[in-house]
C-alpha cells in the first residue's frame, strides 16, 4: 500500500506532517475515510502510469486520465478539474 500526500505542505527540509489524501493499492487509487483507505470503492484505475476515474468516482467513469504517475510524484493532467502543472503535485509515500 502506498499513500498520496500533498506536496505543498510541511516544513523546511521536506518533513511532512499531514495525513494522506488517497491510497494506492493493487492498481487502483482509493479515498481515505476515517484515516484508512476505503478499499470497497476504487475511485481511479491505474493503467500504464495514468489514473482514470472509475464508476465509483463522484463524476463517474472517464476515458481521460486525471492523473499521471512519474516516479514518486503524481501530477494532474489537463483533464483534472484542478489541473495546475506547476503546483498541483502529490507525493507517493510507502505505507507502514
Amino acid at each position: 500500500m502506498q499513500y498520496l500526500h500533498q506536496s505543498t505542505y510541511g516544513h523546511a527540509g521536506g518533513f511532512h506532517t499531514a495525513k494522506p489524501i488517497m491510497a494506492i493499492h493493487d492498481g487502483h487509487m482509493y479515498d481515505m475515510k476515517g484515516g484508512r483507505p476505503d478499499l470497497s470503492k476504487p475511485l481511479y484505475r491505474i493503467d500504464n502510469g495514468k489514473a482514470y476515474a472509475t464508476a465509483f468516482h463522484p463524476d463517474g467513469a472517464s476515458p481521460h486520465a486525471m492523473f499521471e504517475i512519474k516516479g514518486d510524484k503524481v501530477h494532474t493532467t489537463q483533464y483534472h478539474p484542478a489541473h495546475n502543472p506547476t503546483s498541483h503535485v502529490f507525493e507517493i509515500h510507502p505505507g507502514a
